[in-house]
């Protein structure tokens, strides 16, 4: 990451328990916007949490009304609207850091119980899997400032919701409730807001009972769909099919199930 001047001690941070971390957009003093520093502490917690053998599940959130806010204005004056070298800089690390979301082995559930905007709004929607709490929305404001969507917008949604309905949402600019936003399938639940968090965590709490081995395959697979013909996607089904089966975890489970218990999972 480039060098930037920092206007805030801390912009996200990260709580581990057990196998689950919690990333937290927490700068609700501006709006949780999408700042040089917001994209080198969320690239930082990334990294903490992907290297931890012990976390199996992120759970990615926001603190405040605006769970996810669009691009800080400091980028957009200072860099976006400056020069093309410069804005494509800036661009770079944003495209890194969603990449990261896409690739990295842990999966991770995106938590809106507020305001997703913008560029925090296309963050959110690469998580592997969204939960909103009924009182959450989403914005693709950009059309409204001449703009495109940016933070991996229109590669997000039109895998959600198909080309013809994400255009519809970009060109129209308008906000998308929380119920919207299951029936177009950008959300996997909506919650009551008093318990959108703990939906979280359960479904959290579900997925890191597993293997680490199965639910990373089953990412890898999914996120790289599109690069697949028919028959790339055979070959690569039975490779993953057959790591898994040389794999410790598989192993354990049979050896759990002869010994009537549950099995415990080391991740390789």
């Amino acid at each position: 990451m480039y060098p930037y001047e920092k206007k805030y001690d801390r912009v996200v941070t990260i709580e581990k328990d057990g196998h689950i971390a919690t990333i937290t957009f927490d700068c609700p003093q501006n709006l949780n916007r999408f700042s040089e520093q917001v994209i080198d502490e969320f690239g930082a917690a990334l990294d903490d949490a992907h290297w931890d053998e012990e976390i199996r599940v992120i759970l990615l959130r926001g603190n405040g009304p605006v769970s996810f806010g669009p691009g800080d204005l400091d980028i957009i004056r200072t860099k976006l609207a400056k020069n093309l070298r410069v804005a494509r800089e800036v661009m770079f690390e944003i495209a890194n850091l969603i990449k990261k979301m896409y690739t990295i082995p842990t999966p991770i559930i995106g938590l809106a119980e507020g305001a997703c905007l913008g560029g925090g709004c296309n963050l959110l929607l690469s998580s592997d899997i969204v939960i909103a709490s009924e009182e959450a929305y989403f914005h693709e404001l950009f059309v409204d400032f001449a703009l495109t969507p940016d933070t991996g917008g229109l590669w997000a949604l039109q895998r959600l919701v198909g080309p013809m309905r994400a255009k519809a949402i970009c060109m129209q600019g308008e906000p998308i409730t929380a119920r919207t936003a299951l029936e177009f399938g950008m959300v996997y639940q909506v919650a009551p807001a008093d318990t959108a968090h703990k939906q979280a965590l359960d479904l959290a709490s579900k997925i890191a009972a597993k293997s680490p081995v199965g639910i990373n395959h089953i990412k890898q697979i999914s996120n790289r769909m599109h690069d697949y013909s028919m028959d790339t996607y055979f070959q690569v089904e039975g490779d993953y099919l057959a790591l898994g089966a040389l794999s410790a975890d598989f192993q354990e489970t049979m050896t759990a199930a002869g010994q009537k218990r549950e099995p415990i999972f080391k991740g390789y």
